[in-house]
């Protein structure tokens, strides 16, 4: 037997390769495992506990600074507002508090490269955003929000409950100084309002998937939820999409390239047989007691498919390594561009618009490892 070769031990490695007794690339800030296994990586070092430490007091005093003053700005103009948030509940504490720090630096090393396979897209979320969020609180809460709803998902249940409660917190806090700022988007905010409308729909698709029924609540049953995610994610693109032809130099404007970049389809896709079989059914059992009023459910309903065709092939392409296309945009798509009537029929509780929907829904299951 040949001789054992010699290799380099090292101390140096984050502590979730430690605890899972694997080399430990040591690459910084995350390491490839913990990318790979969608963790959260963290160094115990003396050096880079040192310089977390010193880079977290300079982070506070910032936050401190900003959010402090913004929060008493917002709290002066919702006052009054049937928005205002009551600024003498615990729960909604104007105040970040210093574990928030936590957040935001999850979001800064882990969570922004979930949200697309595009580098420049990742870089636009890791750092352009986040600035723009330190000069407005409701888009530094929507981030906040997001990290520790991706953080929920990841640590094990008794813990994660804490980070929904944190989510929820933020998220509530920072939905009502947004619709503040949907009253007087001008070029001082809009950055930070288009931001926040794109974390919206991510945030409300994440907090449908993890609801559960209630006997004493049925309007918050998961798919409740998720219709009103859709409804909510459909007004604020609305409403945003005139400030999109005024505002033509932002930053953050690439990020919506989705929508209008020509992404090829790919000619057989996972579900192409479902969706035929699913397009039949609603022809043959679309029955109305009025002629008219059944060819036009009909015809409702074979738009609506062909445009889910049109987005299961899209993500099919952008699934291929060889693109650098993929993002949660291409999922959320089709929720803007169906028709308000189709919206109708699935608020009406549809059989056929509800069988849609669900086909939509194995698409969004099936890339659960993203937003």
């Amino acid at each position: 037997m040949p001789p054992r070769r010699p290799h380099r031990k090292s101390r140096n490695g984050c502590q979730h390769c430690k605890k899972s007794h694997i080399k430990c690339g040591e690459e910084h800030p995350v390491c490839t495992n913990c990318i790979e296994y969608n963790v959260q990586c963290e160094y115990l070092s003396t050096k880079s506990t040192r310089q977390s430490a010193t880079g977290d007091v300079a982070l506070q005093h910032s936050l401190s600074y900003d959010v402090t003053s913004s929060s008493q700005e917002n709290s002066q103009n919702l006052a009054g507002s049937p928005d205002a948030v009551d600024a003498n509940s615990s729960i909604h504490n104007p105040d970040i508090d210093t574990s928030d720090l936590e957040l935001l630096h999850h979001f800064t090393t882990v969570t922004y490269l979930s949200l697309s396979n595009v580098p420049a897209e990742q870089r636009s979320w890791q750092t352009a955003i986040v600035n723009v969020g330190l000069r407005h609180t409701f888009l530094l809460r929507g981030i906040l929000a997001l990290s520790a709803l991706h953080l929920s998902y990841l640590r094990p249940k008794p813990e994660a409950i804490s980070y929904v409660v944190k989510a929820s917190t933020h998220q509530d806090i920072g939905l009502a100084q947004f619709r503040r700022a949907l009253s007087s988007i001008d070029s001082s905010n809009f950055d930070a309002v288009l931001a926040f409308s794109v974390l919206l729909p991510l945030h409300s698709l994440a907090i449908a998937a993890n609801s559960t029924f209630r006997s004493n609540a049925p309007e918050q049953d998961i798919f409740s939820t998720f219709l009103k995610s859709i409804h909510l994610f459909r007004s604020v693109n609305s409403f945003m999409l005139p400030s999109l032809d005024v505002f033509t130099d932002s930053m953050l404007l690439p990020l919506l390239q989705v929508t209008t970049q020509d992404i090829p389809e790919a000619p057989v896709y996972p579900g192409m047989e479902s969706l035929d079989v699913l397009e039949s059914a609603c022809s043959v059992f679309c029955t109305s007691t009025s002629a008219s009023i059944q060819a036009a459910r009909v015809s409702i309903y074979s738009t609506t498919i062909s445009q889910l065709r049109t987005t299961f092939a899209k993500i099919e392409s952008a699934n291929a390594k060889s693109t650098q296309h993929f993002t949660i945009g291409i999922f959320l798509i089709w929720t803007i561009t169906v028709s308000d009537d189709y919206m109708q029929l699935l608020n009406d509780r549809h059989p056929s618009a509800m069988a849609i929907l669900a086909h939509f829904a194995t698409m969004l299951h099936g890339h659960d490892d993203v937003w």
